[in-house]
């Protein structure tokens, strides 16, 4: 007699279109956080998403989550079982992409992931690259997600964004970074800020007078240097945008290092001479993916500018 085992990989090497449904289902379920959550987006009841994911796990031959009073998460297969779905359907997509591509009929999307507060740059080239490939694509949707550094690379690892753009501030053996533009980056105070009314009354900063005071940090991990000179102050407020780096610091009670081009006119920047700094900013991809006709053409545009 055959193994069970043996013939649970031979029922999981057969992936049907009605196992794809489902696949899809549980995909857009673990992104909701739960059944009801998930069905305005599958436009279904509650029971129906609850018996499509049993009839999944039967398929599987293992619960993909928990659900009840306590609430809805996944369980340890099931977060296993998520990453292969995202890579499974990126294949698909691109698949169909490339099979469209033959006879130049561009069709798809292209996900796409970045740091926030990024688009007022004047030389981040994805606005123009946007334009571009309207032109050249013009039945392609471009979606944009604005995430933290961390999220845009996690997105792009488990097979959620084709691409990501991100500082310079790390590399990923798994991901491949590609230098895209530069940003510029100072410490900023706001009008009513001590240090800010000193200036005006013509009193030159000594780097010391600088660190006294406190400063906002941002709540994920940072360039080297910048974190370097970041352990120099008294800490401040943790922040995940730089809109809210902004606010705080536009409020006159706390220093913050801003992009340039994300700064009011009415902030000054304080010592830009110690300082400021450029930032590489990166577009990334995950090096093991075979990316479609589609997304190498949209990377082409990005880095043209």
């Amino acid at each position: 007699m055959e193994p069970k085992l043996n013939k649970r990989r031979k029922l999981l090497g057969r992936v049907s279109d009605s196992d794809m449904h489902l696949i899809r289902v549980f995909k857009t379920v673990a992104e909701c956080g739960g059944f009801s959550a998930s069905q305005s987006e599958l436009g279904v009841g509650r029971s129906t998403i609850s018996r499509q994911i049993s009839h999944l796990e039967t398929r599987l031959g293992f619960k993909l989550c928990y659900r009840g009073r306590s609430g809805f998460k996944l369980t340890q297969h099931g977060e296993q079982a998520l990453t292969y779905v995202n890579q499974l359907l990126a294949a698909a997509e691109d698949f169909a992409e490339n099979i469209a591509s033959i006879n130049d009929d561009f069709v798809g999307k292209i996900d796409v992931a970045m740091i926030d507060s990024s688009f007022t740059d004047p030389n981040n080239p994805m606005l123009s690259a946007i334009r571009a490939f309207r032109d050249l694509a013009p039945r392609v949707t471009i979606n944009l997600a604005i995430l933290s550094p961390g999220e845009v690379e996690r997105g792009v690892l488990d097979g959620s964004y084709h691409l990501g753009i991100v500082p310079a501030y790390r590399s990923l053996p798994e991901l491949v970074y590609e230098d895209l533009y530069v940003e510029d980056v100072a410490l900023f105070a706001g009008p009513s800020h001590p240090l800010a009314r000193q200036l005006s009354d013509g009193a030159k900063l000594s780097f010391d007078d600088v660190l006294h005071h406190e400063l906002v940090y941002r709540g994920y991990l940072e360039g080297e240097r910048l974190a370097d000179i970041k352990e120099q102050f008294p800490r401040g407020p943790t922040v995940h945008q730089t809109e809210a780096v902004a606010t705080l610091v536009q409020a006159g009670a706390y220093l913050g290092f801003l992009p340039k081009h994300a700064a009011d006119s009415d902030l000054l920047s304080i010592l830009p001479e110690a300082f400021a700094y450029s930032s590489p900013i990166t577009v990334v991809r995950k090096r093991t993916r075979k990316h479609s006709v589609v997304t190498r053409g949209f990377l082409d545009l990005l880095h043209k500018g």
